[in-house]
């Protein structure tokens, strides 16, 4: 699988603290440098921000994120699916 936005390694490590809903997915928020806050993002095997509710793009670049964290409702999420994917769900190969 070829991923579109792989987050930055710092991030990677944060990311990898946290609760999954799913196999290998967990919802996230994201913080970027300007104040901007985006909520119900998805994160895949921590490295890679693949979703997020409302956005059929990725809104900003993966620079511009100051700090992600996992609030109660993005631990256990009443909704978990029908996500719009941003990447082709196919073999990199």
């Amino acid at each position: 699988m070829k991923f579109k936005y792989q987050l930055p390694p710092e991030l990677v490590t944060k990311c990898s603290e946290f609760s999954e809903f799913a196999n290998g997915g967990a919802q996230v928020t994201i913080l970027l440098k300007n104040g901007k806050l985006f909520k119900e993002a998805l994160v895949s095997n921590s490295m890679y921000l693949v979703a997020m509710r409302g956005h059929p793009y990725l809104p900003f670049s993966i620079g511009d994120i100051a700090d992600i964290c996992q609030t109660e409702e993005d631990k256990n999420p009443s909704q978990r699916g029908n996500w719009d994917f941003w990447d082709d769900w196919q073999d990199a190969t």
